[in-house]
């Protein structure tokens, strides 16, 4: 029963309360989006424990982010396709392959995407948000499935939104690339 007033960080991506049982997070939480106004939480809680949870996703400068919807395809624009201009028609005759050694994007294991909620309930068929807290604290028996789907989905993402379409650049110029 118990009320709050707090000032949002900026540009959230999800502001949820979620019941606690101990010191236990429960999976599903209550949307508290509605209960904004103007930047700022006003919210009173039902009966028992509840925790607050604000989460935010901001950009970081000089990375990259596999999972957004452009980023192989940007790579390719600003730096492949520059070395294909240069020698229209024969790059593949002296130099058939790029090598990326220790390939790292600069933003850890926790990234998003303004479309990860809704490709993550397409693809788990759940809302990640009743359970994104498992990314950071046990939340109990669904922590593990939690983080492997989450992980799951952004691998994915990465694959067919960076990766593949770099493959596909390199592969119809009959060239290789390769990283580790």
């Amino acid at each position: 029963g118990a009320s709050v007033a707090l000032e949002l960080p900026q540009d959230p991506i999800g502001v949820r309360a979620y019941r606690l049982r101990g010191k236990t997070i429960e999976p599903g939480g209550m949307d508290l989006t509605g209960s904004i106004k103007n930047g700022r939480l006003a919210w009173t809680a039902p009966s028992g424990d509840w925790e607050i949870w604000m989460f935010t996703a901001g950009r970081k400068a000089g990375t990259l982010n596999p999972m957004h919807p452009q980023a192989g395809r940007r790579v390719i624009e600003e730096f492949f396709q520059r070395f294909q201009d240069h020698a229209p028609g024969r790059s593949a005759d002296g130099l058939n392959y790029f090598f990326h050694d220790e390939l790292q994007f600069g933003v850890g294991d926790s990234i998003w995407t303004d479309d990860f909620g809704e490709v993550f309930r397409r693809r788990k068929g759940y809302d990640i948000f009743d359970v994104l807290p498992a990314l950071f604290t046990e939340i109990g028996s669904k922590t593990s499935k939690a983080r492997l789907n989450f992980m799951d989905v952004k691998m994915q993402l990465a694959e067919e939104r960076y990766f593949q379409p770099i493959f596909d650049w390199h592969f119809s110029r009959g060239k290789i690339y390769g990283c580790d």
